[in-house]
């Protein structure tokens, strides 16, 4: 019998996009993720397979007739992509009847609906207490107070990050797009989800999953809510139909096992090492000059937007849950509002501002005011090091 040459076959193999296309189709996102770090081959062929899996447009255009458009959109607009449709997206499944939900701020939401309607054929589905036409429905002005959330009011889920729900459905059609107004941000709608397998979004450059290994690979889905609530039940009912494992009445032993994968009790970014991060194309938008929010390097602001998973200890009880805490900044002199760690960041961002307002030359020109938001992920990094002042860091 000849011997088989095994570098060769492997060589063949991941040099031949049918086969090994098939092969990774098999596998999940950590199996994956884990196979690009083996070699470069394995790399080069996973990055081809990727930009195949993870066709960003392919996705939308079964809700969207022009993907591209609502894309350029999504960056003008800054609206996230969320719910179960992402999920879908980055595990590569289907689920029938699903719909499409969009988290957006205030100000762009007549925006958002105007494109579904005259560019995409969506009609408006008006809600018990909405006039019929969607020209004259009332949009709740942003909450522009700095809110700060605790772990202790993981219960308050849903509607606690939106101000609004506003409906649109093809006739040809029974998908539904859901476009959430949000309270203060559309991360902060994020945040504020059931539980963790769907905190997952997309922005126009990139798709995000908060806690991957949990969610695709653990199959587990850490509950923010009381399964009582009715809304929250079914919720729970759902992804556990879907394979996932939803755990109540923890015990500290049993909340210890999963801190490998939740990194709980330590602040967590968007630009950290235990979020899922996949680049989509920008390139096709032809947005004019580059942007660093087109980018998912840790140059981009936005994923400076900061938590922490944190453990709640019920009283007199050895049951644990988990919440959620974070601050939402903002400042006139930073274009974006953000959820940051704690409070001490706070004060770096309030120095920071101080400094700009005293210096004598602007540290960044956008228009007609200073604009520090490109300095927010050096800040971020200095806090980590030394949570202090920063001026001469910067």
């Amino acid at each position: 019998m000849a011997q088989v040459d095994q570098l060769q076959l492997i060589e063949d193999i991941f040099n031949c996009p049918p086969i090994y296309n098939a092969i990774f189709s098999c596998l999940g996102p950590l199996e994956i993720t884990r196979a690009r770090r083996v070699c470069r081959l394995l790399r080069d062929a996973i990055v081809h397979f990727q930009a195949l899996a993870y066709d960003i447009n392919r996705h939308l255009s079964a809700f969207f007739h022009d993907p591209i458009a609502l894309r350029r959109l999504q960056a003008k607009t800054k609206f996230l992509i969320s719910g179960s449709s992402t999920l879908q997206f980055l595990d590569r499944i289907f689920y029938p009847f699903s719909d499409m939900d969009i988290f957006a701020f205030p100000d762009t939401i007549k925006e958002i609906g105007k494109h579904l309607i005259e560019s995409e054929d969506y009609a408006f589905l008006p809600g018990e207490n909405q006039p019929k036409s969607f020209d004259e429905t009332a949009v709740q002005p942003l909450d522009t107070s700095e809110t700060r959330r605790v772990a202790s009011q993981n219960s308050f889920v849903y509607s606690s990050g939106m101000s609004g729900l506003f409906r649109f459905k093809r006739k040809s059609t029974d998908l539904e797009v859901q476009v959430i107004c949000a309270s203060r941000s559309p991360f902060d709608c994020i945040l504020y989800f059931h539980s963790t397998c769907v905190m997952n979004f997309m922005t126009h450059a990139a798709a995000y999953s908060l806690y991957p290994i949990a969610t695709f690979d653990k199959r587990i889905s850490i509950p923010f809510g009381s399964e009582h609530f009715e809304s929250t039940g079914k919720a729970y009912k759902k992804y556990t139909e879907r394979g996932y494992t939803v755990p109540n009445n923890l015990t500290y032993s049993a909340a210890k096992i999963m801190n490998p994968f939740l990194h709980y009790e330590i602040p967590r970014s968007l630009n950290d090492r235990y979020t899922w991060r996949i680049p989509l194309n920008v390139e096709e938008l032809d947005l004019g000059k580059e942007s660093i929010y087109d980018t998912t390097e840790s140059g981009n602001p936005f994923q400076c937007n900061s938590w922490t998973l944190e453990l709640e200890f019920r009283s007199y009880s050895k049951v644990i849950a988990f919440g959620l805490s974070y601050l939402i900044f903002r400042s006139p002199y930073f274009e974006n509002s953000y959820t940051i760690p704690d409070v001490e960041f706070r004060e770096v961002l309030a120095q920071t501002v101080d400094y700009a307002e005293n210096v004598e030359e602007p540290l960044i020109e956008d228009g007609d005011r200073v604009c520090l938001d490109p300095l927010l992920p050096r800040l971020l990094e200095c806090h980590k090091i030394i949570p202090k002042r920063l001026y001469d860091r910067l």
